[in-house]
């Protein structure tokens, strides 16, 4: 094996099994493709790459076989591997991700013209039935130009993916290698029982007003909600994020909704439930946030000075509890709750959160124990127990919060799929 191969599934086995052509065409952000293959190794893809010769002289080929471990196409020969990778052989890939992709080459590949290698690959993929991806990159203006609008728009016609570019600084730059990623997966697992189901999941930390300046709150990070919606996304789900405080950015592939309080977060959750914002009710609600159980009664208007007082007391109320409402709200819905719990034993951690999936007519519960500073809240990993209304029991042993979330995810698919 190539040593630099040695990255291959180091963050997850989302892609395992599973070989992606990268295609990669003359435009500056070819430098940010192999960031993208190195990310898609790390979640287990296997790599062929493609170069154009415009892409050559941008990047190194032997830059391009280091990066991936694979030497890359650049000119076609008798080997016709257009067709062994592209078409309907044994050795076909899953999947090609033309990254990225200039005007130039989105056009000839509307109009099914090859006069490069990665131009052939696209049409004898898109011929074939292969699961083809577009990640254009090019200046803003080349990008709002009409007919490289009318291109695209032919690509989402013939089935192709369009990872839409972000415009700032007057380019329209190749997306975020993660929502690449996001868009990969999600076209490889669409079949998934979470397919079309409008998925909304809460994540990080409420905030609870004591005066304009002071909060009480938690150390929620809303990583684990955040990898929740992701992995949402990548099984074929629409995803709404309501998100309050947090230290990640939300995911790119979610509609988000922010919000700061317990009573704005629960607000916003029975909007989404009644379908207030979309017109479409939630099929399933992921209450992974850390939402504050105390609020002041009303907060103070102005800062509460700290001189000439040597104490400040504060009365407390409870905040609305959001998953009590949502089945009462929505019946028909499927609730995954998440309860984190700290220093108890293990037989009392999961009669606890039994009896909170009980009182909650919660489906399923994930329960922790933050005791441990590296599980849990602020960290990168987390540990978990999987309970389920029918009785089933399943440990998520210690990993990284997104191989976590792509196992929840998983059982909840199961779950849906029996008794969704």
């Amino acid at each position: 094996m190539h040593p630099s191969r040695d990255i291959t599934s180091e963050r997850s086995s989302l892609l395992e099994g599973r070989r992606i052509i990268v295609a990669m065409c003359g435009s500056v952000a070819v430098m940010r493709a192999l960031d993208v293959a190195r990310l898609l190794m790390r979640h287990g893809a296997a790599i062929v790459p493609v170069m154009s010769n415009a892409a050559c002289r941008l990047v190194g080929p032997e830059l391009v076989w280091w990066a991936t471990g694979s030497e890359p196409i650049v000119t076609l020969g008798g080997a016709t591997e257009h067709i062994a990778f592209a078409g309907r052989g044994p050795n076909r890939a899953d999947l090609l991700l033309v990254c990225p992709a200039t005007a130039n080459t989105i056009g000839k590949i509307a109009g099914g013209i090859d006069d490069t290698s990665v131009t052939t690959f696209a049409t004898t993929a898109i011929g074939s039935g292969m699961p083809t991806i577009v990640a254009p990159a090019m200046h803003e203006p080349m990008y709002a130009h009409p007919a490289v609008e009318r291109n695209i728009q032919s690509l989402i016609d013939m089935d192709v993916d369009i990872v839409r570019p972000r415009r700032e600084e007057d380019k329209a730059k190749l997306a975020d290698p993660e929502h690449i990623l996001d868009i990969v997966a999600r076209r490889l697992h669409g079949r998934s029982p979470l397919a079309g189901k409008h998925i909304v999941v809460t994540a990080g930390r409420t905030v609870e007003y004591i005066d304009p300046i002071r909060v009480l709150s938690n150390n929620s990070s809303g990583k684990m909600g955040v990898a929740m919606a992701r992995s949402a996304y990548r099984a074929g789900a629409d995803v709404t994020l309501i998100y309050g405080k947090g230290t990640v950015a939300p995911p790119d592939c979610a509609r988000t909704v922010r919000v700061d309080t317990a009573a704005q977060m629960h607000e916003a959750v029975i909007m989404e439930l009644d379908g207030v914002r979309t017109g479409r009710p939630t099929d399933v609600l992921i209450a992974a946030a850390a939402v504050g159980d105390w609020q002041m009664p009303e907060a103070s208007q102005g800062k509460i000075s700290t001189h000439d007082r040597e104490r400040l007391e504060l009365t407390l109320v409870p905040t609305p509890k959001i998953i009590d409402d949502a089945k009462r709200r929505r019946p028909e819905i499927v609730l995954f709750a998440f309860r984190a719990l700290h220093d108890l034993g293990e037989d009392e951690l999961l009669d606890n959160a039994r009896r909170r999936l009980t009182k909650a007519s919660a489906d399923l519960i994930a329960v922790n124990d933050t005791s441990d500073p590296a599980v849990g809240f602020e960290s990168d990993r987390n540990a978990l127990t999987l309970l389920t209304r029918t009785g089933e029991e399943t440990p998520i042993p210690l990993s990284t919060k997104e191989q976590v979330a792509e196992k929840l995810i998983a059982e909840l698919a199961r779950f849906v799929s029996k008794h969704g």
